[in-house]
This record gives structure tokens, sequence and C-alpha cells, in this order.
């Protein structure tokens, strides 16, 4: 027992570190995911939604702490109940989400690694069974370090990284973008379909629920079985389809292209292709334009009269109009421009659809600095 006790506390620990790490380096980032959980169609939760982010900082951080606390060995009692409440209450969220697929990827280990919903809950599943294992066998579990003051101070250490890795994240850029607009990741090539690059594409399968008219009964079929036999569809037939009850299942997992939705609407005009297409591109990226101050509209503007005269190509990307906007704005998909950039207002520098460089606005950079992106 003793050594089961120990393996289970090193996957344990590990793990937690992990999963708390690749969120603590984007906070904002899980602080979008938890704002999915509290959205009116999952748990209608509208009072938690302006605290998403410090909520996700903490999590993320305790998440670290509570795994190096148990490698350490140290605050025994208070760890592992700590370990068990949060095990409990995410296998009930990752239940929650896969059975009634209201939020399809819980965030668990952010962007780095993107689990489906089972995926997620089977894992937390196995991480509730290692802490069970913990509990019973909590007298093996002793201090890594015989000298508790260097026990202490290791954990003070890690609190006080963990601290400036989140705060970098929240105040800058996050130090590790595992994104799909990373920088130096191509725009074009995360946009190509599985077919496009010779791979396998996920699988789908249309489920229908079907009602007998005259009986009653209520049978769940197919879209292929559907096809295949017509007393479903015949002119006359008793059967007709519950229309608000068709269900996709995804049967077989495959290629699922990483960039979704990055549609540029200009006026009217798909000018995606244009912008993916040009060398010198910079991006103004503004996911929430209600939120920008009348002082960053006028560093956009000189900063868009400064770079087009490089010769540079420059636009928005916006989900609203730009009141006393001096540069032109595209329409995008708002979750996809929180996905491109963390910031309110972001700068990417592009070339032929190649993310070259990503500017914070704390503060926002100069028109050389973006220039020399380009070199």
């Amino acid at each position: 027992m003793k050594y089961i006790v120990q393996i289970c506390r090193f996957i344990v620990g590990i793990i937690f570190i992990i999963s708390g790490f690749v969120k603590a380096i984007d906070p904002i980032g899980f602080g979008y995911k938890l704002e999915e959980y509290f959205a009116p169609d999952v748990f209608n939760i509208p009072f938690l939604h302006d605290l998403a982010l410090p909520q996700a900082t903490f999590f993320s951080i305790f998440e670290i702490v509570l795994g190096v606390f148990l490698l350490l060995g140290i605050f025994r009692k208070f760890t592992l109940w700590s370990l068990m409440i949060l095990i409990v209450f995410f296998t009930f969220l990752t239940f929650y989400s896969a059975y009634f697929n209201k939020v399809t990827d819980c965030g668990c280990f952010g962007d780095a690694m993107k689990l489906t919903p089972w995926q997620s809950f089977w894992k937390d599943i196995f991480l509730l069974v290692q802490i069970i294992i913990l509990f019973i066998g909590q007298k093996y579990i002793t201090p890594l370090i015989s000298n508790m003051k260097v026990n202490y101070g290791i954990s003070a250490v890690v609190l006080l990284i963990c601290g400036w890795i989140s705060f970098t994240g929240i105040q800058y850029l996050p130090l590790i973008d595992f994104r799909a607009y990373a920088e130096g990741k191509s725009i074009v090539e995360g946009m190509k379909s599985a077919e496009e690059l010779g791979l396998e594409p996920p699988q789908y399968e249309v489920i229908y629920t079907m009602k007998h008219k005259t009986t009653g009964e209520v049978v769940k079929i197919t879209d292929t079985e559907y096809l295949a036999d017509s007393k479903w569809y015949d002119e006359g037939t008793p059967w007709e389809m519950d229309t608000n009850a068709i269900e996709n299942n995804k049967i077989s997992a495959g290629y699922e292209p990483p960039v979704k939705d990055f549609i540029l609407d200009c006026n009217g005009e798909d000018k995606t292709e244009f912008y993916l297409s040009e060398s010198k591109v910079v991006f103004f990226v503004i996911p929430f334009v209600s939120q920008m101050t009348e002082e960053e509209k006028a560093k956009l503007n000189l900063l868009y009269a400064e770079l087009t005269q490089k010769g540079v190509q420059v636009t928005a990307l916006v989900n609203n109009d730009v009141e006393g906007a001096k540069f032109p704005y595209c329409f995008v998909d708002q979750i996809t421009l929180k996905t491109i950039i963390r910031n309110n207002p972001g700068i990417l520098a592009i070339s032929k659809g190649t993310v070259l460089k990503k500017f914070h606005d704390n503060p926002m950079p100069n028109s050389d600095e973006i220039l020399a992106s380009f070199n």
C-alpha cells in the first residue's frame, strides 16, 4: 500500500501542477471558459460573470500549490481535503458538460491540450480514484524534506512565481502561447481542412427522433437508417420527425482545423484572402470595442497613419462599429477575436498569413517597433 500511495501521490501532484500551470500562464483565457459555465444556457449564474478572471487566477494558482504541497508532503489534511473537494466539483462539471453537451471543452489544460467532454470526465474519474487511495493511505504521506523551513521556503517561492506568471498573462501576454495564432504560426495553414491536408476528418452521425402519430411511439434512428427506409419519409407516413431534437454525434475523431471562423467582413466584402496574402499587414484586434478609451483610439489612429505611409496594410478586427476611428475595420466573430489575442486592443504583425509578432497595450508599441517585425 505504501508504494501505491507514493505512485498516486506523484501522479496527482504532477497532473495538478501541469493543469494549473497551463491555465496560470493565460488566466484571461481560463476566465473566458468560466464565463461559458456561468452563461444563461448552462448554469445561469450571471453575478459570477464579472468575477471570472479573479476566480480563474485563484484556481489556477491553487491547483499548482496543492500539487506542490502533495509532492512535498506538507499540510497533509488541508491538501487532501482540498484535492477531494476540487476533483468532486470538476467531475460534476465535466459530467454535466459531456452528458448535456453544454461546454465542449472544459479548459482543464488550457489551450495546451484539448480534451473532449467525455475524455475530461474520465480523466477526473481517474484522478478521483487516485485521491481516494491517498485518503486511505494518508499515513504514508510524509514530508519529502525533513527540514520544514525548506519545504515552506519552496512553497513560498512557487507561490511568488505563480503570481508573477499570472500577472504577466493578464497585464501583458501569456509567457507561452498555445493557440493557433501564436507567433510563428501560419493562419493560412491553420485554416486548411483535413481533405486539403490529406488527413482523415472527424466522422459524425445525425440522430433523428421519430414519433408515430397514431400510437405515440418514439424511436431514435441515425441519418443512414432514415435514408435507407422510405417508411420514415414516404407521403402519408404516420411517422413525423421532431426537428427540435436532432442530435449530432461524433463517432470517430479526426483532424480538425485549429483556425476556425477567421472570416473578415469588410464593408460587406470578404477580404480574408486579401489580407492573408499581403506581405505586410497589421491588425488592430479589438474584442471589446466598448471598453476602449479615447486615448487608445487616438493612438491607433496615429499608428494607422504612420504605418500606411510605410506601405503597410492596416485594418482593425472588431465585432462592433468603432466611433471616431480613422482606420478601416472588418467584422470578425468575437470568440475568434478573444482567441487571437488576450489584450484589448492587441496588435498583430502578419506576413503572407504568418503571425510575425504580437503586441500588448501596456504600453502600446510605436510604429517603429511594429515595422521592425517585418525585417
